[in-house]
C-alpha cells in the first residue's frame, strides 16, 4: 500500500490538460489541511482561500486532528498509533473532499509517512486494532468505512507548493501587484527536498531523490523578483523536532546561519513553502536569542510564506490583511513595498 496512491499525478494533468491544469481541479471537491502550526500565520490558509475563491473552485470544510509527525519524530508514539492518527485524517477527509491540498512540509510528509508504514504487516495489524478501539469508543460508525484502512483511497494529495507551481500562470493572472525586483531567498526545507516517497519508478523502485529543485525560484521570476543563491540554501530552518527542545542553542545556530547567509546576500526577503519552518526562522524569541548568542543586533530579514506573499500580490485590501499581517514587522516591510505601486 504505497503512500505514492495518495499523491495527485502532476505529470499527468500536465499531459491532459496542457496549458490549462486548472480545468482538472474545477468541479471537484477541495479540502486545505489544517496544519497546527498555522494558527501563528492566519495568513497561510486565508492566502491559499482566497486564490481558490478567485479561481472559482469548490473548497469544502474538512476536519483533521494534528498529523502527529512531531510527536513520532520525538519518539512518544509508536509507528501503529502513528499510522492510525493519519488514517483517520485521511478518512474523514477523503468522506468530504476529492483533493487535499497541504501547506506544511511535515503534514505532508507525515500523510504519505504513516500509509508507508501499513506496509509492514506488524504495523498494519497494531493500526487496525487501534481503529478498532477508537471505533468502540466512539460508539459505532457514522457512516460505512469510519474506521477502516482505506484501500484505493479515492483522495489525493498536493501539497501547496507544487498546487501554485502547476497552475502558476492562472495564479499569475490573479495578481494585481509584482516584486518590484525584490531579491528573494528561498528555503524549501528538509521535509520538501529530502520527499522521494512520492516518486517511485516503473519497476516500483523508489526514484533518487538527488535532483535539482527549483519551483519557488522560477514562481519569484514568474512574479517579478530576482531569485538569489546563498550558501545555506538548502540547510534545515533548525527546527529538528526534538532538536530544538533538548539542544536549543545549537539549532539556533543553524537557524542563525540560514538567516545570515541570506541576508549576506542582499536578499529582501526569505520565502518558504512550510508554517514550521516560518516558525522557527521569523519566532521572535528566538529571533532575539540568536541576537544575544551571536552578539548580533542586526538580524533584522523578513520572512513570510508563499501563501502569504501571494495574497499581498493579488492586493488584498487593508482591512482584509489585519489578521494577515497583525502588524508586524516579519512582513509589514515586504507588504509596504509590494503595495506601494
Amino acid at each position: 500500500m504505497p503512500g505514492n496512491e495518495l499523491v495527485l499525478d502532476v505529470k499527468a494533468i500536465e499531459k491532459e490538460y496542457g496549458g490549462h491544469p486548472l480545468e482538472f481541479f474545477k468541479g471537484k471537491k477541495i479540502c486545505l489541511f489544517k496544519a497546527c502550526l498555522e494558527k501563528y500565520f492566519p495568513g497561510v490558509r486565508f492566502g491559499m482561500e482566497d486564490l481558490l475563491e478567485e479561481l472559482n473552485l469548490s473548497v469544502v470544510s474538512c476536519e483533521n486532528s494534528c498529523c502527529a509527525g512531531t510527536f513520532f519524530q520525538r519518539n512518544l508514539i509508536t509507528r501503529a498509533q502513528f499510522a492510525a492518527i493519519n488514517e483517520r485524517n485521511l478518512i474523514e477527509i477523503a468522506h468530504e473532499a476529492d483533493i487535499l491540498l497541504v501547506s506544511c512540509n511535515g503534514c505532508y510528509n507525515s500523510l504519505l509517512r504513516g500509509r508507508d508504514f501499513l506496509d509492514t504487516p506488524e504495523v498494519r495489524k497494531k493500526t487496525e486494532k487501534i481503529l478498532e478501539e477508537v471505533k468502540k469508543e466512539m460508539g459505532g460508525e457514522l457512516y460505512s468505512g469510519q474506521y477502516q484502512i482505506l484501500e484505493n483511497p479515492p483522495l489525493k494529495i498536493i501539497h501547496d507548493l507544487d498546487f501554485i507551481y502547476l497552475i502558476r500562470n492562472d495564479v499569475l493572472n490573479t495578481l494585481k501587484f509584482d516584486l518590484r525586483g525584490l531579491k528573494v531567498a528561498v528555503h524549501y526545507g528538509c521535509h520538501y527536498l529530502n520527499l522521494e516517497r512520492d516518486k517511485r519508478t516503473k519497476n516500483g523502485l523508489r526514484e533518487e531523490y538527488f535532483k535539482d529543485k527549483t519551483k519557488l525560484e522560477e514562481l519569484v521570476e514568474l512574479f517579478g523578483g530576482i531569485p538569489v543563491d546563498y550558501q545555506e540554501r538548502e540547510s534545515c530552518c533548525g527546527w529538528g523536532a526534538s532538536q530544538i527542545v533538548l539542544h536549543k542553542n545549537d539549532a539556533l545556530k543553524i537557524t542563525y546561519r540560514k538567516l545570515k547567509s541570506a541576508e549576506n546576500v542582499g536578499a529582501d526577503f526569505l520565502l518558504m513553502p512550510c508554517p514550521t519552518c516560518l516558525y522557527t526562522l521569523s519566532k521572535p524569541e528566538f529571533r532575539e536569542d540568536m541576537k544575544n548568542l551571536f552578539n548580533d543586533n542586526d538580524l533584522d530579514i523578513p520572512t513570510i510564506h508563499l501563501n502569504e506573499l501571494i495574497a499581498i500580490l493579488r492586493g488584498c485590501e487593508e482591512k482584509r490583511c489585519i489578521t494577515l499581517r497583525r502588524k508586524t514587522p516579519r512582513i509589514e516591510e515586504i507588504f509596504n513595498i509590494i503595495t506601494n505601486q
